[in-house]
């Protein structure tokens, strides 16, 4: 893969925006900006309501919103409202799609090695 022609158009897309992306998972890696992000999607809150639910102080939801909407991730609604974005939405969807997909895929493994156990745990009983 040293040259760029060996990528596909879905790799070249990905590598000539990896900064961007990268930027925007930075922003939602962090727990309290992820937690604003999940609070939003019910609805536009306040600052009020939003520090009332966050453990978080004044400062610190302030200063995280502020990244959110740099993002493009949240919008002030009004003043003191913010709204989750389009963009915020589909990134936490899909993230919760991809994780659930994901638990589900580990749990059906999980039980299939359990399975396969108990088979051989049988199988060398019965020798």
């Amino acid at each position: 893969m040293d040259k760029k022609s060996d990528l596909d158009p879905s790799q070249e897309f990905l590598i000539s925006s990896s900064d961007d992306i990268v930027s925007i998972l930075k922003t939602i890696a962090h727990i309290n900006r992820f937690r604003i992000l999940v609070l939003l999607l019910n609805g536009p809150s306040t600052f009020q309501m939003l520090l009332e639910q966050m453990d978080i102080k004044k400062s610190a939801l302030a200063n995280h919103l502020a990244e959110l909407k740099d993002s493009n991730l949240v919008e002030k609604a009004h003043h003191g409202t913010y709204e989750i974005s389009e963009n915020g939405k589909n990134y936490i969807k899909s993230i919760e799609k991809t994780y659930r997909e994901n638990k589900v895929i580990e749990k059906k493994v999980w039980e299939a090695k359990q399975r396969e156990q108990l088979s051989k745990s049988f199988l060398e009983r019965k020798q």
